[in-house]
């Protein structure tokens, strides 16, 4: 564990930070896999997530915080998410957004907008936005992984993330239904959110990442660490098969409008 004096030192903001903005099953994971791997651009991970906080709060030896989190987990963050790099990197998620940087504000009193507090807080000065152009894809891509339980596997075909017990996936048009609209609401939040604060992210779409995931975050890590990296290939391997591709088939045509009489 890092003593508090080591930790202190680490932790004030560096002098390079990005925020991955995204939404579920955008390929986020298998992107902060490489972004880790370049050993340049810290160690991204979703560190203001309400259900990974107390996670966090334990890995890094703080004790528990009745808000889940202020000024000490913000430093912990800073330290973990650089990794020693100089360059913090934090990924979040759309429906996460407005509760962190509320957060924040508290936290830092006067640094004016969302911009100048992300950058005051955690060093933020790049964003890149994540999106995936194929949403009825996504959506059942994030209903099957609610389904079945599995949200991730290795890339040698191991599980690495499972929330339940495995189950079998069943076909259900309302679920996809809701998942893209939940989908389309975080898009157009991160939209609305780029454009009020004046941001121009760097926009990285799943298809093209994991069709060439080494040179994609190549570009990444260039944009965020101003660094020319040669990156190993992830960690993380697509789950989209067969299932996927008849449920999208099955939905589109189901939601084709009926011709008139």
């Amino acid at each position: 564990m890092d003593s508090e004096a080591d930790m202190d030192k680490a932790s004030r903001p560096p002098g390079r930070g990005y925020l991955l903005c995204t939404s579920p099953r955008s390929g986020s994971t298998m992107l902060c896999d490489l972004l880790a791997r370049s050993r340049v651009a810290g160690l991204p991970a979703s560190y203001f997530r309400p259900a990974s906080v107390a996670t966090f709060r334990q890995a890094w030896g703080l004790p528990p915080h009745p808000g889940d989190w202020g000024a000490d987990y913000v430093k912990g963050a800073v330290h973990h998410g650089s990794a020693g790099t100089g360059c913090v990197g934090v990924r979040i998620m759309w429906s996460d957004m407005g509760p962190f940087v509320e957060r924040l504000h508290s936290l830092f009193p006067g640094a004016g907008s969302d911009v100048d507090v992300l950058a005051a807080a955690l060093g933020i000065d790049r964003f890149v936005h994540l999106v995936r152009a194929d949403r009825v894809a996504q959506a059942i891509s994030l209903v099957l992984a609610e389904q079945t339980g599995l949200w991730h596997r290795h890339a040698d075909g191991t599980e690495r993330e499972r929330s339940h017990t495995a189950k079998p996936a069943d076909y259900d048009a309302e679920q996809i239904t809701q998942a893209l609209r939940l989908l389309d609401s975080e898009a157009q939040g991160w939209s609305d959110w780029f454009a009020e604060s004046a941001v121009t992210p760097m926009v990285v779409s799943y298809e093209a990442l994991t069709a060439d995931p080494t040179t994609v975050v190549g570009r990444v890590v260039a944009h965020v660490a101003a660094i020319d990296v040669t990156v190993d290939e992830p960690d993380t391997m697509q789950l989209s098969d067969h299932t996927n591709r008849a449920w999208a088939t099955r939905f589109r045509s189901e939601q084709r409008p009926t011709p008139p009489q």
